[in-house]
């Protein structure tokens, strides 16, 4: 059975078309994100703050054509009937200060006008106090098409797909182990709007 995972690319437009194109494809995305708000849900200030912290060697025209490129990932949700995606983030993303206070707010407000716009979209928290799991080796993205795999685990100028079904199938139970862990939808929405309520009160 072929990959749902195009070549690796060797340039920054490449790496955007590439993800684009297994996102686009995958009827399941489900995401662990333990330091920052995943690419595909980040605001345009968060997304230029978190790039240009995590990677200070790019040049500023880089940096803004990746956050620009993050903005239209989110699309490929409403691309086609059944598609659905599943984040688990760590309570810490809700109060690390990425570009700042404001920015952080804004980026909360912009999750969840998200989650209010796209009902296939859902976002759990998975609590602080939660420090033995699944995600402790870091973020990692698994999408399914077809009944098929894929596990994209993102680097500073690119990433690694593993796609072997030995590989994905532990990425799989880590997915299950995590969502089990994190608070529910509801309750999730109530902590990042609890985190956004006291960065604006502030």
């Amino acid at each position: 059975m072929t990959a749902i995972a195009p070549p690796e690319p060797d340039s920054l437009a490449g790496h955007v078309a590439r993800l684009v194109a297994i996102e686009t494809a995958a009827d399941v995305i489900q995401a662990w994100h333990p330091t920052l708000m995943p690419g595909m849900l980040q605001s345009a200030a968060y997304a230029r703050a978190a790039i240009a912290a995590s990677a200070p060697a790019l040049p500023p025209h880089d940096v803004t054509a990746i956050a620009e490129a993050r903005l239209t990932r989110i699309d490929t949700l409403g691309q086609s009937a059944g598609h659905r995606a599943r984040f688990v983030i760590a309570e810490e993303v809700l109060t690390k200060p990425v570009g700042g206070p404001v920015v952080l707010a804004e980026q909360l407000a912009h999750l969840l006008d998200l989650v209010a716009l796209r009902p296939s979209l859902e976002v759990r928290v998975l609590p602080a106090s939660d420090d033995t799991h699944a995600g402790l080796a870091g973020e990692f993205t698994m999408y399914t098409a077809a009944g098929r795999r894929s596990v994209f685990i993102e680097t500073l100028m690119g990433g690694t797909i593993l796609d072997r079904p030995e590989r994905t199938l532990v990425y799989a139970h880590a997915c299950d182990h995590l969502e089990e862990r994190a608070a529910s939808p509801a309750a999730s929405l109530e902590l990042i709007d609890a985190a956004r309520s006291r960065l604006e009160a502030a």
